[in-house]
């Protein structure tokens, strides 16, 4: 016998008669063609997956032979590919620390009673170690599901499917035709006061149809349910139901839809909900409605039904593709491909684990990471804007739980794991060597320092013509595409009422006049009353001449004209004042128009050392250029649509204006004088601009945009 299969420890086991504890029974499942044995106990709720090697020594744990003597008949016949004492003492070990085995002549009053205070403990300490969600078990529903499941069975099979699937076919074609007025100011309407009372009641309610739905599906597909409570989630009570018999379930479907089962209810609900809100008048049956379209249907997308977080889209991808544990499984492997390969930890052994196993592996766990970052941080960041002390603990939380307990627990496992014994030097000379480097490279290694944004080839205002006040278009005397010279007429509008009102202020005033000069002769106690006539006749027939005068239209600058329509369509049109007739287009663009936002603002004033021009379509071509002007004040529109997100821009405009010219944060514009290679460029195209600062460590980077984003969302 090969020495490796001994133990030094075996002498404690040896003996050992175990057998299952009677809660506990065993089902065969396959995953991916490979058979597992699933221990599903039945006093906590829990099931226990095992491989076929594991289940040979299990499966003979009867209480009638010792742990030696099963150990030595399974050598005998399997020969090299038996377990080592080592594997045999582990597998007790798991099996005792999960309550699914017992030993002849143990007390069995004395191990429920120690199991009972054991499992107490557990709950307390998750809930003091995650007090932003933790449990409270109130209820058994399994003889409540099992009287009531009669009525809703036909629910949980196709027929149930087939209606949830046509009405959230209807309510999505509902949503898509009110998407704007749904979705517009998102924020403003979450946290508006009535919405978060409306919260309070709906939310639970919600979550309580989420659950039962879960709890209904286990009940008709043979499950027990044996624990219903209420769970804190981020301090609101929200209830919840322990389906987990489910994963003792043979089908891999019956398992996925109990784990869809919420989705279901949840965005049933967030269908019918969507249509009573487009149907409802705007009042407390709308803003219901559009709370449980928000909770059943965003938040079940973004959230529950993700299969990168831990919900229940996580549940049903793994009985999908048939890898339980997937998100521990992946970590673990992640954890095994570093020690096994950077730290050359040659004599771990890895999970069994198939080629399509590890390929879900490599990609999950770090794509599960990232989201979840970026779900909780945007959650922090929302909620700080209006309750700043709990966006920072969820911020803090969530940085603790994802960055820094992961960190120290790796760190921790690097100096005292006893897989590492044999390799540790070279373990912690890696670890904390990468990290000493990591920390050097983003404070001293400079890196470059830019400043991206776009603006949009620029026309000049006085290029632009305009209506100076309303007409008829009487007369075009420059044809399309002719080259003017600044001051040239480009057309003449007629008014009639205006000539008429022109003649009849002039009469007026001569009339004025005469008053004057007769109270001057014969009555000056009218002088005063007859100038202020005067006046005001003056005035008006003043105004009328100028009016008169802007119908004849001119260029403001020297370049080809374009009318805004075909001239031919232009005879006897009528157009209002300041309308848009045409555009005198200069010989070549100067001008490019842009704008920085205003986190940048800073470094363009202060660090800009060059300045490159891209026009979009000639992007391999870079052109040198050079500030003209700066607006010193922020403003709130756009110089141009193009450069707004609507229109393929990068900033992002108010939803509440129709004209999508209004910005949802300030920024600067500036003026580029563009070089002699763009002249030939389109007037009203979007160029690429980057301001270059130089060099600058990445970690001072990184402090930077985290300030601005500070700034930005709290004004801290």
């Amino acid at each position: 016998m090969a020495e490796s299969f001994l133990s030094t420890l075996w002498y404690r086991v040896a003996g050992l008669k175990p057998r299952l504890r009677p809660h506990v029974s065993v089902h065969r499942h396959r995953y991916r063609g490979q058979p597992w044995y699933v221990l599903h106990d039945h006093a906590s709720g829990r099931v226990h997956r095992f491989t076929p090697g594991a289940w040979m020594l299990i499966g003979q744990f009867d209480g009638s032979r010792s742990v030696d003597e099963i150990w030595r008949a399974l050598a005998d016949v399997q020969d090299n590919h038996a377990p080592g004492q080592d594997d045999v003492i582990r597998l007790l070990s798991q099996l005792h620390q999960n309550d699914l085995i017992r030993y002849q002549g143990s007390p069995d009053v004395a191990d429920l009673l120690e199991r009972h205070e054991r499992n107490a403990r557990q709950i307390i300490k998750q809930n003091l170690t995650n007090p932003m969600s933790f449990r409270i078990p109130l209820w058994d529903p399994d003889a409540f599901l099992r009287r009531t499941l009669p009525a809703v069975r036909w629910l949980t099979g196709w027929a149930g499917f087939c209606l949830w699937l046509a009405v959230v076919v209807a309510g999505l074609a509902t949503a898509a035709v009110h998407w704007p007025a749904l979705t517009g100011n998102l924020a403003e309407r979450v946290f508006a006061a009535q919405n978060l009372v409306i919260s309070l009641v709906t939310y639970p309610l919600l979550k309580a149809f989420h659950e039962l739905t879960h709890g209904y599906l286990t009940r008709a597909r043979g499950g027990e349910v044996r624990e219903m409570g209420i769970m804190f989630l981020v301090f609101f009570p929200v209830p919840y139901v322990d389906a987990s018999a489910a994963a003792a379930f043979r089908s891999k479907w019956h398992r996925a839809a109990v784990s869809a089962g919420g989705i279901f209810a949840e965005t049933f609900v967030a269908a019918v909900a969507v249509m009573v809100w487009a149907a409802a008048e705007p009042g407390f049956v709308r803003a219901i409605a559009f709370n449980l379209v928000l909770i059943g249907g965003m938040s079940t997308l973004a959230i529950n039904g993700n299969p990168l977080l831990k919900f229940d889209g996580y549940y049903v991808l793994t009985d999908l593709v048939e890898i339980p544990n997937l998100a521990q499984r992946a970590n673990k492997w992640w954890g095994h491909v570093v020690q096994r390969y950077l730290f050359n930890a040659r004599t771990l052994k890895a999970d069994p684990a198939t080629p399509g196993e590890k390929a879900w592996f490599a990609f999950y766990a770090p794509a599960a990471w990232a989201y979840r970052m970026v779900v909780m941080v945007g959650i922090a960041l929302l909620v700080a804007q209006r309750f700043f002390i709990l966006g920072v603990l969820l911020a803090i939380w969530s940085v603790f739980n994802s960055v820094v307990k992961p960190i120290a627990k790796h760190l921790r496992h690097v100096v005292t794991s006893p897989s590492l014994r044999k390799v540790r030097k070279r373990a912690v000379g890696l670890t904390f060597g990468g990290i000493a480097v990591l920390a050097l490279a983003l404070l001293l290694v400079p890196l470059p320092l830019r400043t991206d944004t776009e603006g949009v080839i620029w026309l000049p205002e006085d290029a632009v013509v305009r209506a100076g006040s309303g007409g008829f278009i009487a007369d075009l005397p420059v044809a399309e595409g002719a080259e003017v010279a600044r001051g040239a007429i480009l057309a003449r509008l007629d008014d009639p009422p205006v000539e008429t009102r022109v003649v009849v202020f002039a009469a007026r005033v001569d009339e004025a006049r005469r008053r004057l000069q007769r109270a001057e002769a014969e009555d000056r106690s009218e002088i005063a009353a007859a100038r202020v006539q005067l006046a005001e006749a003056e005035a008006q027939w003043q105004r009328e001449r100028e009016r008169r005068l802007r119908q004849t239209l001119h260029a403001g600058v020297a370049g080809r004209f374009r009318p805004a329509i075909p001239i031919s369509d232009m005879a006897g049109r009528w157009v209002g004042e300041g309308d848009i007739v045409g555009h005198v287009l200069p010989p070549r663009a100067e001008v490019a128009r842009l704008l920085v936002p205003q986190e940048d603002i800073a470094l363009v004033r202060e660090r800009t050392r060059a300045v490159e021009v891209r026009l979009l379509g000639r992007m391999d071509q870079r052109h040198e250029a050079s500030l003209a002007r700066s607006v010193p004040q922020a403003t709130a529109v756009l110089p141009a649509a193009a450069l707004g997100e609507v229109a393929g821009g990068r900033f992002q405009t108010d939803p509440a204006d129709p004209e999508g010219a209004t910005l949802l944060s300030q920024a600067f514009l500036y003026d580029l004088a563009l070089p002699e290679a763009l002249a030939d460029a389109p007037f009203g195209m979007r160029v690429l601009v980057r301001f270059d600062h130089g060099f600058e460590p990445a970690g001072w980077q990184i402090w930077r945009r985290v300030r601005q984003l500070f700034l930005r969302q709290f004004n801290a």
